[in-house]
Order: C-alpha cells, then structure tokens, then sequence
C-alpha cells in the first residue's frame, strides 16, 4: 500500500508539468528569502514573479526594474497612501501595543507596527506561545507561517493537505495546516488556516486573520487599527475563510485533479511507470477533498460554499 508520503513524493515530480491551479490563481506567491525579485503584469493584468529579468519579457521588462525588490524591501506586502497634510493629525498619538478601549461594537485594539518602506511588520503570538515576525498581507487569503517556526511550534504536517504556489523557478508544494491561535496586540483568533513556507524567514498576516475584524491602517502614526466584525457571529466566516475563500479551495483541488487527468489522457500508453505516478497523484488529491471536506464540516460551512 503506497504511504501518504510516497504519494507527496510522487505528486511533486509532476507539478512542474501541473500549472492549471496557479493559472486560476489559486494559492498565494511565496517569495524566496533572498536575491533580487523582478514582478510585472501581463495585458491580462496577471502578476508575474521572476528572480532573473532575463526571466522577464522584453515588453516588461522597464515594468519589472521599476518593481525589483528584495524581501521585506519592498512594497509587495500591504500598502498604504500616506494621509492627506490637510487631513494629518498634528501630533502622532503614543499606544503602546495592545487593546485600547471598548465601544459599542466591541473591543478595539490598537497596534504599533514597524513600517519598512511601504510594508508593515508586527509580532504575532502563534498558539499563545511563540512570537513570529509577519508582513501584513491582506492580499493573503490565508496566514504564511515560516517552516522553522513550524518546527519550533511542532506543528504536525503529515497527512495534511498541499496548496501549489507559482515561482519564476517553477511549482511549489506548501502544507496546510489550522493555528490552535493567532494574537496580535490582544486581539486573538482561534482555528486560523495557515500553510507552511520553506523558504520565507518572515510570515505573512493574512485574510484568514483579517476577516475576522474591520481594519484601518494609519500610516502617520504607524498604528493598525482593529474592531472584531461580528462575521463569524453572522455565520459569514466559517473556520476563518470566507464563501468566497471556502471555494477556492474546492476549485483548486478540481482543477489540479482534472489537470491530472487530461495529462494522464495525453501520455503514451506504454509509459506504465509515468501512467502509475499519475494515478497515485489522483488517489492523492483525492484523499486530499476527503480531508478538506472533513474541515468543511468541522466548520459547518454550506453546502453552496462548496460548489
């Protein structure tokens, strides 16, 4: 019987050949944790990563040197417009990190973040107990945890369920997992989807944290403003994602098996080896929609949210 492992092993030899799932943009781009990153927009407004501009076409490439970045240099990460002179308060108000007052709709919390360019940092207690450095990334449908804090954490990945992600350098293949808690600055969310990244030394703060609260980003006094949205309440969000977001995970691990399928149809017939790999790439996703199906229910999410 081919093991969960075997069958990972196996399905990463293809994803090379496998690039439906990023076409349809499922997933978010996880940046390699050095050198020079060029980013462009195609005609069709796609966006495009690459660590050489040899990678880049010649069309784009004036748009690429304009946009080279290192990590955590930058404006990738969430940005934010500088607040108009006339509109700008006279004196930066002095929070410390954490919660700050109570209104009518709940708790607000008020957080000093590190601004390095345009792109923001925070500390964020991850399973109220390790401290990790993450951007703030609402463009992240999920939390991007470094894998040596995964470690640290002793976060479980075996079995788990994969995301594909794009590179210049060709297909990625990061575990799933959901974060027993994400805190920050006292406002604290449990059971937040997260995947793993091997090459990011900082995470990235995403959607899976964000829709839980109305946020204001004030670039002036460098504070991230957060008021919890009652959506969860509302039934909107259900185990930290979205409609929106709960389908595309379902659309991700269609379209990836039916990109199987169609290289499986294509292959020459004698090719028994490559027709067997594939085939255990299929029992993989598969066993893959069981277990996202498992955490649909656990998070009682609808059956239209699946479609």
């Amino acid at each position: 019987m081919t093991s969960v492992s075997e069958r990972n092993s196996k399905f990463r030899s293809i994803l090379a050949a496998l690039s439906l799932s990023v076409a349809l943009g499922v997933g978010v781009w996880a940046p390699p944790t050095t050198a020079e990153i060029f980013k462009w927009k195609d005609g069709q407004g796609r966006l495009h990563f690459a660590q050489d501009l040899n990678q880049v076409p010649a069309r784009y490439r004036e748009q690429a040197r304009g946009a080279a970045f290192e990590e955590g240099t930058g404006s990738v990460i969430q940005r934010y417009d500088p607040v108009p002179a006339a509109s700008a308060p006279r004196k930066s108000p002095s929070y410390s990190e954490g919660p700050a007052s109570d209104t009518r709709a709940g708790k607000v919390y008020r957080v000093r973040v590190q601004k390095t360019g345009s792109t923001m940092r925070v500390n964020v207690r991850i399973n109220d107990s390790v401290l990790v450095p993450f951007f703030v990334d609402t463009g992240a449908s999920d939390v991007v945890l470094p894998e040596r804090f995964a470690q640290e954490l002793g976060l479980d990945t075996d079995g788990a369920r994969t995301a594909i992600y794009g590179t210049a350098n060709g297909m990625i293949q990061q575990a799933l997992v959901t974060l027993d808690s994400v805190e920050l600055g006292g406002a604290r969310v449990e059971k937040v989807p997260a995947s793993i990244s091997k090459t990011m030394s900082t995470g990235l703060l995403g959607l899976s944290f964000f829709n839980h609260f109305r946020y204001r980003f004030d670039p002036v006094s460098g504070i991230i403003t957060l008021e919890p949205n009652g959506l969860v309440e509302a039934g909107k969000i259900r185990g930290g994602r979205s409609a929106e977001q709960w389908r595309n995970q379902f659309v991700g691990l269609d379209a990836r098996r039916r990109g199987i399928e169609k290289m499986l149809d294509e292959i020459n017939p004698n090719w028994s080896r490559r027709k067997a790999e594939l085939a255990d790439a299929i029992s993989e996703v598969d066993r893959q929609i069981a277990v996202l199906e498992d955490e649909a229910d656990e998070a009682r999410v609808p059956m239209q949210w699946r479609d």
